[in-house]
């Protein structure tokens, strides 16, 4: 099941499925993947949303349709990658050239602009490593992805700051107000600028929650028994949501928030399926036996949020 109502197109969340696949390797080069119709009714979709991110991975050359045969995977892994990197540099390159024609008009040479461009970058560079970075989000388990993920792109300083705490005061406001930039989700930036007073400091970023998770909850059979293992109260009141809007209401869930964790370890012996947030992964599947199921969930930013983060950070930087 693909999900309904996150803000997300459909489309776009079947060709991210289509590409992980491909990644990890189940789609693997020059597989056949599965009809258009096939996979609409794997994913509860309509056919007409598989085309349209069937059309787009053919357009990208990531997949390739063979009369009477079918579509198949164009690409290994680093070649999906290699085609989305290839068309950034194309367009990157033509701006680059755009910027060198306007700077020899100036009366500047080429090499001349290749020395001033790469001093600027390294000062940039330097600039953004010296901001900070406060991440705001409800839930913990949340955080550290968000900080994972933004420090890939941009060495900078992060704080942790949960809402509820920032909230109650427990964390000061003064603490944002130090920092250069804020970074929280979409749903809880109209809280944080209220709380901040300043919306030019705050960046709302759109979140996407594990596909593959929610796909595996959909189709275990009705009335399984699944334990949720969460620090946070705000963990799995967000992944309760997400399940009703995506209508999975087949299962029954309990909910272990146990720090004790020979208590948990007992608790989960019980159950045949297990949810858990990434900070607890790898102590619950030290506990689980090779019968048991452990589904990972997370919310991550978005590709086009992060971006949108970093141009913000290289304008803050002086």
């Amino acid at each position: 099941m693909i999900l309904q109502r996150v803000g997300i197109p459909i489309y776009l969340q079947i060709k991210t499925y289509i590409l992980d696949k491909i990644k990890s390797g189940e789609y693997v080069s020059g597989a056949k993947i599965p009809t258009e119709r096939e996979l609409s009714l794997e994913l509860g979709v309509s056919r007409n949303t598989v085309s349209a991110a069937y059309k787009e991975l053919l357009l990208e050359g990531v997949l390739e349709a063979q009369q009477g045969r079918g579509t198949f995977v164009k690409t290994v892994t680093d070649d999906v990658e290699a085609k989305v990197v290839g068309g950034r540099r194309e367009r990157l390159v033509k701006i680059i050239d755009d910027a060198m024609a306007k700077v020899v008009e100036l009366g500047f040479t080429v090499d001349q602009f290749a020395a001033i461009a790469s001093i600027r970058a390294i000062e940039k560079n330097q600039a953004v490593k010296e901001l900070r970075v406060a991440v705001v989000d409800c839930a913990s388990e949340y955080i550290q992805r968000f900080i994972n993920q933004i420090g890939q792109i941009a060495n900078v300083r992060f704080e942790t700051v949960i809402l509820a705490e920032l909230i109650e005061g427990r964390t000061p406001i003064e603490l944002l107000q130090a920092c250069d930039l804020v970074v929280t989700t979409l749903g809880h930036q109209a809280a944080v600028v209220g709380l901040l007073g300043k919306a030019s400091k705050v960046i709302g970023v759109a979140t996407v929650p594990n596909l593959d998770a929610v796909i595996k909850l959909a189709r275990l059979p009705a009335n399984t028994q699944v334990a949720i293992v969460a620090k946070s109260d705000a963990f799995v009141s967000n992944l309760q949501n997400l399940l009703e809007k995506t209508s999975i209401n087949h299962l029954d869930f309990t909910v272990v928030q146990s720090s004790d964790f020979s208590e948990v370890n007992r608790i989960i012996a019980n159950y045949k399926v297990i949810i858990v947030s990434e900070e607890r992964e790898i102590l619950v599947r030290q506990m689980v036996s090779e019968s048991q199921e452990v589904i990972t969930f997370y919310y991550e930013i978005d590709r086009g949020s992060l971006n949108q983060v970093l141009m913000k950070l290289v304008s803050q930087a002086l």
